[in-house]
């Protein structure tokens, strides 16, 4: 009797698009998705799941959607259960996408800070590989604006692809995504 395999499990990290703001993926995460799709899982859809994981960046003082520095517990409430409804809206179009091919998939938000998190989340379930988009940023703005995906490389558990985006769909500006 043959042994049933397991099926290769790919962590794709997602963040929601900076011009269009959520429940829109940015290009980089759409990029890294459909690149897992057509050059690793092609047809063999059994063969593999996708997780997907967003990590939501906390603001730093919480009153980012307020008009007043003036709130009640509820306001805090309500900003928090916005956010994770932000986060699962953005999740949703991955998920259906895998469903539409029939492709098994699972998919979450943590907050912090998305490098930390995806590290730590890949330590914690154990992908096959992890998938990051990368924006192309140029030394200049790596400086300023960090890049996960470098990060992710020397410090993540596993092994790491780095989807660059095409030069048709990259913005005038790289840090918009």
């Amino acid at each position: 009797m043959e042994e049933e395999v397991p099926p290769t499990r790919i962590l794709i990290a997602v963040n929601p698009s900076s011009i269009k703001g959520y429940p829109h993926a940015s290009i980089s995460s759409r990029t890294a998705f459909e690149w897992a799709v057509e050059k690793v899982v092609r047809s063999n859809t059994r063969g593999f799941v996708l997780l997907f994981l967003h990590v939501q960046v906390p603001d730093e003082d919480g009153f980012d959607d307020m008009d007043s520095i003036y709130a009640s517990p509820d306001d805090f409430k309500r900003m928090s259960e916005r956010e994770k409804t932000r986060g699962l809206h953005l999740l949703e179009f991955f998920v259906e996408r895998c469903n539409q091919i029939g492709l098994p998939c699972e998919a979450w938000v943590k907050k912090g800070d998305p490098k930390e998190v995806i590290c730590s989340e890949v330590k914690r379930v154990q992908p096959d590989l992890l998938v990051v988009g990368c924006r192309g940023l140029g030394p200049f703005q790596r400086v300023f604006v960090g890049t996960v995906s470098e990060f992710c490389v020397k410090h993540a558990d596993c092994p790491v692809v780095t989807i660059k985006r095409k030069a048709g769909e990259a913005p005038q500006d790289p840090v918009e995504d």
